[in-house]
Parts: C-alpha cells; sequence; structure tokens
C-alpha cells in the first residue's frame, strides 16, 4: 500500500486497519472498506468512524460514546446468517497516516465489521427488471429472508438476556445481497437496540423512515415500516414516498398487491400505517400476503379472476371437430401442431394424433427447452418414457381417447386445472414442464421455497382427476412431497423424485373442496409438478 493510505485503530496498535476507501455515510459516521494483515495476507472489513472532529460536538460525542460502546458491545452476541458479524470497537486517535497517530488531537469511535461480498439492496435491484417469474421469486425470496431475520431481532432471541434488538436505520443501502442469493443487513451504526430507545439525535435514511423517528423514536415497529418501504423499493423499482399516506397509495397501486382479496390487501397497507400499533406484528406472515400476488400467476375467486401483470399461458380448448387444415397452436414451448385426421371420425375421436413440429424456443416458456420430439397429447401417458420418435398421426388408436390425458379441455365433460377458477393458488403457477423425457405442456408448478398449496372448489361436478406428479428436470430439488386431499380424505400423499415421475387417475366423485399442495422440505426453488391436469365428468 501506498505511504500516504490512512490507518486506524485502538490505542495498542493504532495502524491496525489500513482503510482502502470510503463506501457510505450512516449519520455523521463515516464507513470504509479497510483490510487488515493476517497470518501473512490480509482479509477485508468494513469500518464505521465517528470522527470527534466532526459537526458533533465535544458534549455530544460524549455522550454518544458511551451510547456508542453499550450498543456495539450487545451486537457482538448477535450471531446468525442475514445478520453482519461485529468484530470489535474502540476508541482511538483519528484516521492518520501510518506511524502518525499520536500527532493528532481529537478521538474517534471505531466499529469493525465483518466484509460481505456482494451488492447492496440497489444496486442488486438495478440489475432486475421483475419481468420473469423467477426474478419476482427472487425477491420474495429476498424479502422472507429479511423479514425472518428481523422477526427474529425483534423477539429477543438475538441476546442472552432477551432484548429486543433494533436495526433503527433500515435502508437499501443498508442490506447486502452475497452472490448466493444470502440478504443479509448490515450498518447497525447508531441505531438503538431497546424498545422506545429514545435519544436527541435523529439519523434516518428519507424515505424509509417512520414518522416517528423524527421524535427520536426508534421501536421494531420503525423497523417494519422501513421494511415496507423497503418491499415497495423491490417491488417497484423506484424510490417510497416520505409521507406514509403516499406510501399506502403506492403500495395499494402495485398490480401484485391491487389484485389482492380486499381484506388480504388491507392487511398488506397497514405495513405503512402512520400509526405504529397498526403495523403488523410478524413481517414473515406480511411477506406471506404479499406473496399471493408476487408469485401467483393469478389471484381468483368464485366471481372472477384478477390478472397478476404476468399473464397466465394462454389455454387452448382441444379440438373436436376442426377442419382437416385447420392448425392448432399450443402455449409453452411454442410448439405447432396440426390436426391430421379428417372427415366425420373426427367428431367421433376425444382426443387428435397431434405431432410437434418443431420447437419454436418461445421465450415465455418455463421448461428446459430441450424436450425430445414426442407425441405430446394423442397418445396415452404412461410413467414409461417415451422412445423419442414421432408417432404416425395417421394410425391414431381411436381407443387411445380413453386412457389419454389431455392439456387442457374446456368442453362440460372437462376441464384442465390450470384453467379451472381457484379458490386460492399460492406457491403455484400455469406453465410448461419436462419430467424425464416426457413433455409437460399444460402444467401446475411449484414455484415457492417451501410449500404450496391450490384449492378448488369442484361442487360435486367432477368424478375423475387425472394428473402426473414428479420433478421437473430443470428443477434444483430432486424430492418433494405431494398431497391430494378431497374433502379431507387423502387420495395421494407421499414424496415424488426426480426422473420417477407417476401417471395417477383419483376419484373425486361427489368432492366439494379439491386441495392439492407440496412441501419442499429442503426449501430450494421448488420443482415440484403437477402436470396435466384435467377433471373429468
Amino acid at each position: 500500500m501506498s505511504g500516504t493510505t490512512h490507518h486506524i485503530g485502538p490505542d495498542s496498535a493504532p495502524d491496525r486497519y489500513r482503510l482502502l476507501r470510503s463506501i457510505g455515510r450512516g449519520g455523521e459516521a463515516v464507513l470504509y472498506l479497510a483490510e487488515i494483515d493476517l497470518a501473512g495476507g490480509t482479509e477485508p472489513v468494513v469500518v464505521k468512524v465517528l470522527d470527534s472532529k466532526t459537526t458533533i460536538t465535544p458534549e455530544m460525542f460524549e455522550r454518544i460514546s458511551g451510547k456508542w460502546n453499550e450498543q456495539a458491545e450487545l451486537l457482538r452476541f448477535v450471531s446468525r446468517p442475514g445478520v453482519v458479524g461485529v468484530r470489535e470497537h474502540f476508541q482511538g486517535a483519528p484516521l492518520h497516516r501510518p506511524g502518525e497517530s499520536g500527532t493528532l488531537t481529537g478521538r474517534a469511535l471505531v466499529l469493525v465489521m465483518n466484509h460481505v461480498d456482494g451488492l447492496d439492496l440497489r444496486d442488486w435491484r438495478a440489475e432486475r427488471t421483475l419481468d420473469t417469474p423467477a426474478e419476482r421469486r427472487e425477491v420474495m425470496r429476498t424479502l422472507e429472508q429479511l423479514a425472518d431475520v428481523l422477526d427474529w431481532l425483534h423477539s429477543g432471541k438475538a441476546t442472552p438476556s432477551g432484548r429486543t434488538v433494533v436495526h433503527g436505520d433500515l435502508s437499501p443501502g443498508n442490506v447486502m445481497v452475497d452472490g448466493h442469493g444470502q440478504a443479509t443487513l448490515v450498518d447497525f451504526g447508531l441505531s438503538k437496540l431497546t424498545a422506545d430507545h429514545l435519544t436527541a439525535e435523529v439519523w434516518f435514511t428519507p424515505g424509509y423512515a417512520a414518522p416517528e423517528i423524527f421524535e427520536g423514536k426508534r421501536t421494531p415497529a420503525t423497523d417494519r415500516y422501513a421494511f415496507g418501504a423497503i418491499a415497495y423499493f423491490l417491488l417497484s423499482g423506484q424510490s417510497p414516498p416520505a409521507v406514509p399516506e403516499q406510501l399506502v397509495a403506492a403500495l395499494a397501486a402495485l398490480p401484485h398487491v391491487a389484485g389482492l382479496p380486499a381484506e388480504q390487501r388491507a392487511r398488506v397497507l397497514s405495513i405503512a400505517a402512520a400509526d405504529p400499533g397498526q403495523r403488523p406484528v410478524s413481517l414473515s406472515a406480511w411477506v406471506k400476503d404479499v406473496r399471493h400476488g408476487v408469485v401467483s400467476t393469478t389471484t381468483t375467486s368464485r366471481r372472477g379472476t384478477v390478472h397478476d401483470a404476468v399473464p397466465p399461458r394462454p389455454v387452448t380448448p382441444l379440438p373436436t371437430a376442426p377442419s382437416p387444415a385447420e392448425p392448432v397452436r399450443r402455449g409453452g414451448k411454442g410448439r405447432m401442431i396440426g390436426a391430421v385426421a379428417g372427415g366425420v371420425a373426427i367428431t367421433v375421436l376425444a382426443v387428435l394424433g397431434i405431432r410437434a413440429l418443431g420447437d419454436k424456443g418461445d421465450e415465455g416458456g418455463e421448461g428446459n427447452g430441450a424436450a425430445p420430439p414426442v407425441t405430446t397429447t394423442s397418445a396415452p401417458v404412461t410413467t414409461e418414457p417415451p422412445t423419442g420418435q414421432p408417432t404416425d398421426t395417421d394410425s391414431a388408436d381411436p381407443s387411445a381417447s380413453e386412457t389419454a390425458t389431455p392439456s387442457a379441455e374446456t368442453s362440460p365433460e372437462k376441464a384442465s386445472l390450470t384453467s379451472y377458477p381457484a379458490v386460492s393458488l399460492e406457491g403455484f403457477e400455469p406453465g410448461t414442464a419436462a419430467l424425464g423425457r416426457e413433455y409437460v405442456p399444460d402444467a401446475l408448478r411449484g414455484v415457492d421455497f417451501c410449500q404450496g398449496k391450490a384449492v378448488f372448489n369442484l361442487a360435486k361436478e367432477w368424478s375423475k382427476l387425472s394428473l402426473l406428479v414428479g420433478i421437473d428436470n430443470d428443477a434444483q430439488t430432486t424430492e418433494g412431497r405431494v398431497d391430494i386431499v378431497v374433502d379431507g380424505k387423502s387420495l395421494f400423499g407421499r414424496s415424488v423424485f426426480l426422473g420417477a415421475h407417476e401417471k395417477l387417475d383419483l376419484d373425486v366423485k361427489d368432492g366439494l373442496r379439491l386441495e392439492i399442495s407440496y412441501d419442499q422440505g429442503a426449501c430450494k426453488d421448488s420443482g415440484v409438478v403437477i402436470g396435466n391436469p384435467v377433471l373429468t365428468q
């Protein structure tokens, strides 16, 4: 390093930390990226410095010093993923060149934290458009991580004595996301570590500050308000309004929130309430409400469907009597399939023999993009992998219609669950999938990290549910549990595995309520697939 580089350290080792560059400011303190020599090499750290030579008066510096030391010492007890580790804190000479600490007057308060290699939330969000389900799931994963760690800090579980920990200055600049997607709270700085702690100094980040901060009060509720502002920033890409009423209106205008049921929407908007007592106590529960609107393609009810910002895959009913030359275009992979049969016999067959003519590379699909050319809908779907050879559609067996699992059906006798009105659709979205060598053009895909549940009102109108269950070829995970229940009676309940999907024909006769759920124990990206789910009368 250059001899002009500045250092800082405790009185016993004043040159311990070599300051590389300034990386931010919190209140009157400045953050530096620094390094320390250890075991023949260097390790990066983040150093926060509050210098008495700043605009702070000597009296204020002394008053703050006691609070700083108490808070910094308590932070050393807080240890878990999602919270930056504190290495040490001390009072020493101000920034100085090597060997010159004794020539300076004044003192500095110093907090040394571990370095988190990644992007702060502002830069992380700037790299994402949220146009794809994968990016929306990334945002929800980040919010879930932050909610979990904040609930933990606020619960008193973070310290041996059970003291509540409040960050006090939550903002995108104080959250780092590393290359593995782990979000970490950094720069607790001078945040207040006990509920309802009052201070005369008001340091905050505009737009993320609850109104009570202007009265010098920082509590778990102020962290929750800031968390709501962060959620707005992540979902919209815009800075949050500075006034609670405006933040409520901005949240309500988000498509992800506007489409929620009224009661759920009210719970979401309560996070920006001007009254701290009206804000939700559990941020994790709040994020679950938001997730309904963000990761589900549609929010449905018996009265109608409200579409999310990303439209569902178009569903085309199976033809019953098209002209022989009439093409039928399927969703998902953008495959073009043509009806090949003709004459009166077409009206007799329930399902036509069809052939995949080629993958057009539809960017909207979510399959693995490598499905071999196979007969997509006309042949019976079995657990045996197809040969991968095209089927001669001219020799289609009419009896195949008895066992086929169609990709979509909207006739009075059949209906696909991907287009059937849902009571709730949490952790699922319509899409395409690949199970082994089987291309599944019509599927409910699991999109949650841990769990998902879809509920449908059958109204005693259906007799059979035919579907495939398995793990998508593109999934990070290899196993997940699937449960299918009708009116409290289990029809299917066990683990499914990558490369071993199953075909089910379930009796749902006289059923009122159908529930399909999955549990992803490893909490990775869910790869559970409910393929070609068709109800038959």
